[in-house]
């Protein structure tokens, strides 16, 4: 068996996905990956990810789950919501001892790039060194205070982003869970990134910028003489 890719910190990205734009679920979380591209730091984007457990774009599963619920199709509903949050594992014992298990592996044995496509979004939670969450003011979202309670029950450190309101406005309890976490709370994805790359000196891969291209000048050649 090759030798498999060991992760030094593994973030998860937690953030609206059913009731926003394709735009809106993908574009903070591409900046996060652009931002704290690293050889010590794994970003997992659920929304990437979701494909490889589904069998479809996340966009796509869903409108799918949308139509399933419209439909009464509730077996089939719940199968395609424990394919996104548990991948492999059927959640047929107690959770919350289910969820320490995930994270004492973690700690015990590493995170590995190859598994990561096996997990559901809670392992990954469970397994992580810090969560990204991205919480704009008015983005009804349930699936996001799941993945922060299981942070903070866990003790993962949540690092809050409030795009659009100040952090004085923000729900008193969820600044309570980020700061018993060890978190922190931002109003900007690059000023989170800047306290992380700071916070756990990670190497940052900067981008290779392209030199300009330079313009061939060409050289006229003269007239023929006339006899």
């Amino acid at each position: 068996m090759p030798n498999k890719t060991k992760i030094k910190y593994l973030c998860y990205t937690a953030g609206a996905i059913e009731h926003v734009s394709t735009s809106e679920m993908k574009t903070w979380r591409e900046e996060i990956n652009s931002r704290l591209k690293s050889p010590d730091l794994c970003i997992y984007d659920p929304v990437s990810q979701e494909s490889s457990k589904v069998g479809k774009l996340s966009g796509e599963q869903v409108e799918y789950i949308k139509g399933l619920k419209r439909a009464g199709h509730w077996d089939l509903f719940m199968q395609e919501m424990t394919k996104i949050w548990w991948g492999n594992i059927i959640p047929d014992s107690h959770l919350a001892e289910l969820f320490l298990h995930l994270r004492l592996k973690a700690i015990t044995e590493g995170n590995f790039l190859e598994d990561l496509h096996k997990y559901g979004d809670y392992e990954v939670i469970a397994r992580s060194t810090f969560i990204i969450v991205y919480l704009p003011k008015d983005v009804k979202t349930v699936g996001t205070i799941y993945e922060i309670m299981l942070a903070f029950l866990l003790h993962i450190p949540i690092y809050l982003i409030l795009p659009d309101s100040p952090k004085t406005e923000a729900n008193s309890s969820l600044l309570y869970g980020v700061m018993l976490s060890g978190g922190e709370t931002f109003y900007t994805v690059n000023e989170c990134c800047n306290y992380i790359i700071d916070e756990y000196k990670v190497k940052i891969i900067e981008p290779v910028k392209e030199e300009p291209k330079k313009e061939e000048t060409k050289t006229e050649e003269p007239p023929e003489k006339k006899e």
